[in-house]
């Protein structure tokens, strides 16, 4: 069945988790299937000086994946320099977080989109300004969330409060899937999801293994090793 949300907010239970990668997946299936979608970053944090430039890693690694070039100031409006939670980067940086450039960045993009896959920062506790998270910036784009975890032990406990955080502030939850590599006699990884699941009522949607970029093509790796996301993509695409 279709939302009737324009798009989707790829969160974590951490940093590192796979946001980017799991974005840069569902952002290529869903072009794959013609839809006129685009990806957005809010905010980046880490980011590289080129031609006197901040620059979002996230971003530059969007674009080489799909094959998509966007524009930094329209797609991640604020990018820093220190590797540090935004509240903290602006604080040191002298650069105040601007809510209202993010905003009428997101009603450009979504004006000229079908779709919009938007990519956050950390987890969704993580502050952007005084009294004002993650958290609060999907609640004003209304946007599904879509939970990012890791496979490992620990996921149950980070998993189960990034979702309670969620429900809490009444954001709709597409699902949780988990990203990166797990060993096949990890009894953590085996059970959790399903563990998960079952105390949330949260869907579980599949793993994500690792990618190989020697050997791995965009296209093949989502038919053959993560074949849900193109499930995720139909959700938000234009044939629905």
């Amino acid at each position: 069945m279709k939302q009737h949300i324009k798009g989707i907010f790829i969160t974590a239970t951490d940093t590192e988790v796979g946001k980017t990668f799991t974005s840069a997946l569902l952002l290529k299936a869903l072009l794959k299937q013609k839809t006129n979608a685009c990806y957005f970053k809010p905010v980046a944090s880490g980011c590289e000086t080129e031609n006197s430039i901040l620059v979002a890693e996230d971003l530059l690694f969007i674009e080489k994946f799909t094959g998509v070039k966007m524009e930094q100031d329209l797609h991640c409006p604020l990018r820093y320099q220190k590797p540090l939670a935004p509240m903290a980067a602006a604080q040191l940086e002298k650069k105040p977080v601007n809510l209202v450039k993010i905003k009428k960045a997101f009603a450009l993009l979504e004006k000229q989109h079908t779709a919009m896959v938007v990519e956050g920062i950390g987890g969704v506790m993580v502050p952007l300004k005084k009294n004002y998270l993650v958290l609060d910036l999907i609640a004003e784009f209304k946007l599904s969330a879509l939970i990012v975890s890791r496979p490992s032990l620990g996921t149950i406990n980070h998993t189960l409060l990034t979702i309670s955080a969620l429900k809490n502030r009444g954001i709709p939850i597409t699902g949780f899937l988990t990203n990166g590599h797990k060993e096949k006699d990890d009894e953590a990884a085996a059970t959790s999801p399903e563990i998960i699941a079952g105390l949330s009522k949260v869907a579980y949607l599949g793993h994500i293994p690792m990618y190989d970029f020697n050997k791995d093509t965009p296209d093949a790796f989502i038919e053959k090793k993560a074949p849900f996301i193109k499930k995720i993509a139909n959700i938000y695409g234009d044939k629905l």
